[in-house]
């Protein structure tokens, strides 16, 4: 170990060892004959289609899931989902971040 005095300047090349993604700031559903998916967009304009929300759960982090958990119930907080997919994600999210009282972990 090397003992460096304060008066001379160090420069440290430092890695992160995570890089967190942007923020999710909307999504939109797109329907293409039968098949329907979500478009989940982030705050650096870059966005990504899931068929299903599996999907998303598998490259999602938890921190991912708080965004569109907070857009969603603030858009359905007086009203309630009429898609079907908005009404799949909108249930599996408040799911996952609302459990029953009688749930067992």
């Amino acid at each position: 170990m090397e003992i460096i005095p304060d008066e001379e300047e160090v420069a440290i090349d430092a890695i992160p060892l995570a890089v967190k993604s942007p923020k999710i700031v909307d999504w939109k559903i797109y329907k293409e004959g039968r098949k329907s998916y979500y478009q989940i967009m982030r705050a650096d304009g870059k966005s990504q289609m899931y068929m299903v929300i599996s999907q998303m759960l598998t490259s999602f982090d938890k921190e991912d899931l708080e965004d569109p958990y907070k857009l969603v119930k603030a858009k359905y907080e007086s009203t309630r989902p009429v898609d079907d997919l908005d009404l799949f994600l909108w249930g599996d999210l408040k799911t996952m971040f609302e459990p029953h009282i009688e749930d067992e972990v």
